[in-house]
């Protein structure tokens, strides 16, 4: 008996599972699709490109703008708690390391005053 129970319900259990993974499969609406966010790999690369910028001799008051903007950038992108936890956190760490290596080449430079420019002109 049980295993014709079994045998009853399992075309119906295989065909809500196919309805619902047709549902999961469709594409989001394209104003409501967000890319993937991570607070400490976003903090830790905009770190090391800002901190070499700085090794590098780029104008404080320059980096400070684009750091005000990479934070509300974030808040806006994962909110107050994540931003302060992590992002920040990552970012500064990462800032400090390259502050506090030795000078970079003169080719490190042109990449990190470049990856400067485009943190700038990020939206």
């Amino acid at each position: 008996m049980r295993s014709g129970a079994a045998s009853v319900f399992f075309p119906l259990f295989g065909l809500v599972l196919t309805v619902g993974a047709a549902d999961a499969q469709t594409p989001p609406e394209p104003g409501a699709a967000r890319p993937l966010v991570i607070p400490q790999v976003e903090g830790e690369r905009q770190g090391k490109v800002l901190g070499r910028a700085l090794a590098c001799g780029a104008e404080r008051e320059r980096v400070d703008r684009v750091l005000r903007a990479g934070r509300e950038r974030m808040m806006a992108a994962v909110g107050r708690a994540l931003t302060e936890e992590r992002y920040a956190l990552a970012l500064d760490d990462a800032m400090r390391l390259e502050t506090s290596l030795p000078a970079p080449s003169s080719i490190a430079c042109e990449k990190a005053l470049a990856g400067l420019e485009r943190l700038e002109k990020a939206p």
